[in-house]
C-alpha cells in the first residue's frame, strides 16, 4: 500500500510544473542565428550568458571553460516574446466563478493590482511557455478604472519571483460611444446616449479629483488618505502609462482628448478602428497595442482583412504598437497572429519587434528584455523553424533570467497519451 502511494506521488511529481532553478554556471549556444532585434541578425554566432545576464555574443566570443556548450546548428536564436493584453494567472477556467480574479465590483479601482492575483501554479501558463511566450503584461477587467496592470514571468515558484514589474500602468475601460442597439435593451435612444454622457463624465470627473489630489499632496495639505488616489498619484507625478481600451472610432478621437486634458502618457488598447484615424494617433505619441488579429471585421461593410492589414499600416504612419491576443488560453497563438500580420505586408522587422523590443518598451521594462544585448537578461528563447509559422515552429529550449524552463505541458501530455492509446489498438 505505501509502495503504491508513493508511486501515485510520483507520478504527480513527474507531470507538475517545477520551475527552473538559478543559473549556476554560464550556458553557451553555439552555431545559432541570433536575431537581436537592435543589431540584426547574427549567422553562425554563439550566445553566453551568466547569472542571467548575457555577457557575449557575437561570431567570435570567448567562452567560459566552465560553460555548459549548447550546439545550436541549424536553430534561431530570439529574445522571449511578450504578450501585451492578457489575463494570464488571473482567470483559469471560465466556468468556474472561484477561478475567475479578474474583475473587482465597483466602477473606479485604480487601486487594485494585477500581480496581487497571479496564480503562477496556472496549467495554462507552460502551454503559452511552449510557443515562446514568456512574459505577459497581465491586466485587470472592469468597471471604468480598472485597476494597475503587472509584467510577470511565466514561470516561477512565488508571485515575487515571477514579478518583473509589478506596477505598469492604471487600465481604463473607456465608456463606448457607438449607436449599437440590441433587443434584449428596451431603452430609449435618448436613455442610451444619456448613460454614455453620464459615464464619461463619471471618468472625467474621477481624474480630476485624482489630479486634484495629486496636487494637494505635492503642496502637503492633504487632510485624509485616499486609496484610490494614492494609486493615481503616479499618474501624474511620473507618467505612468494609462492604457485605454477602446476599439470604436469615436471612442479612440474622444480617448485622444482625454489624453490632451489630463496630460496622460496614453497607450491604446484595442484600437480596431484605428486605421481610420492614424494621423491623429501619430500626431497624439500614443502607442497602440493591438488584440486578436484573427478576427472578422466589426461592420458589413469593411475589408474582410482589415485586421490583418492594420499592423502594417501603423507602420507605414510611423506608430509604435505591439501585437497581443485576448484572454488566457488563445495566447499560444500570439506568435502565428504575428506570421497573418506579415502575410499581409508588415515587415519582418517590425513583425519581430511587435511581441518583443516595442511591448517592452512600452511596458517600460526595455532596460532588461525585448532584445539580445550584452547585460540584458538572458530572457530568451532557441528554436528551429520559424516561430510565426504554426507550420514549422518548434521551441526547443527556453529561459527566463538564464534559467531552463520546462517546456512541458498539459497539452502535449494529452497527445502522447492518446498517441499511446492508438498505439495500444494497433
Amino acid at each position: 500500500m505505501v509502495q503504491a502511494i508513493l508511486a501515485a506521488l510520483t507520478v504527480c511529481l513527474l507531470r507538475a510544473q517545477i520551475p527552473g532553478a538559478p543559473q549556476k554556471q554560464p550556458i553557451a549556444l553555439l552555431n545559432a542565428t541570433i536575431h537581436t532585434v537592435t543589431h540584426g541578425v547574427i549567422e553562425g554566432g554563439t550566445l553566453v550568458f551568466d547569472r542571467g545576464r548575457i555577457t557575449a555574443i557575437g561570431t567570435n566570443v570567448a567562452i567560459p571553460p566552465t560553460a555548459q556548450r549548447i550546439d545550436c546548428t541549424g536553430k534561431h536564436i530570439y529574445p522571449a516574446f511578450v504578450t501585451a493584453f492578457s489575463q494570464l494567472g488571473l482567470i483559469e477556467i471560465d466556468a468556474v466563478r472561484a477561478t475567475r480574479d479578474a474583475a473587482e465590483v465597483g466602477d473606479f479601482n485604480p487601486n487594485v493590482v494585477a500581480a496581487t492575483a497571479y496564480n503562477v501554479e496556472s496549467e495554462i501558463l507552460p502551454t503559452v511557455r511552449a510557443n515562446g511566450v514568456l512574459i505577459a503584461h497581465v491586466v485587470p477587467l472592469g468597471g471604468l478604472v480598472s485597476g494597475r496592470s503587472s509584467v510577470l514571468y511565466l514561470d516561477g515558484w512565488n508571485v515575487e519571483e515571477a514579478t518583473l514589474r509589478r506596477i505598469a500602468g492604471v487600465v481604463v475601460s473607456f465608456p463606448s460611444l457607438s449607436w449599437s442597439y440590441s433587443r434584449q435593451d428596451r431603452r430609449t435612444g435618448e436613455e442610451r446616449q444619456r448613460e454614455r454622457e453620464e459615464r464619461l463624465q463619471a471618468l472625467y470627473n474621477f481624474f480630476e479629483q485624482a489630479r486634484a489630489y495629486w496636487h494637494a499632496a505635492a503642496a502637503g495639505i492633504l487632510r485624509e488618505r485616499d486609496l484610490r488616489f494614492e494609486a493615481m498619484r503616479a499618474v501624474f507625478a511620473d507618467s505612468l502609462p494609462v492604457f485605454v481600451l477602446a476599439d470604436e472610432y469615436q471612442q479612440i478621437l474622444e480617448a485622444l482628448r482625454f489624453a490632451r486634458h489630463f496630460g496622460l502618457r496614453l497607450v491604446l488598447v484595442g484600437a480596431a478602428d484605428a486605421w481610420r484615424c492614424l494621423e491623429d494617433i501619430r500626431a497624439s505619441g500614443a502607442s497602440v497595442i493591438l488584440r486578436r488579429l484573427h478576427r472578422l471585421p466589426r461592420r458589413a461593410e469593411e475589408p474582410i482583412d482589415i485586421a490583418y492589414r492594420l499592423p502594417a499600416l501603423l507602420e507605414a504612419a510611423g506608430i509604435r504598437f505591439a501585437i497581443a491576443e485576448d484572454h488566457t488560453w488563445p495566447q499560444r497563438n500570439l506568435p502565428f497572429h504575428v506570421g497573418t500580420a506579415r502575410a499581409y505586408g508588415l515587415s519582418p522587422e517590425a513583425a519581430l519587434r511587435s511581441v518583443t523590443l516595442w511591448p517592452a518598451e512600452i511596458l517600460g521594462i526595455a532596460d532588461r528584455v525585448g532584445s539580445l544585448e550584452v547585460g540584458k537578461e538572458a530572457t530568451l528563447i532557441v528554436c528551429t523553424g520559424d516561430p510565426f509559422d504554426v507550420r514549422t515552429n518548434r521551441v526547443e529550449y527556453a529561459f527566463i533570467q538564464g534559467r531552463a524552463v520546462d517546456l512541458n505541458n498539459r497539452h502535449r501530455r494529452l497527445a502522447e497519451k492518446y498517441r499511446l492509446r492508438y498505439r495500444q489498438l494497433r
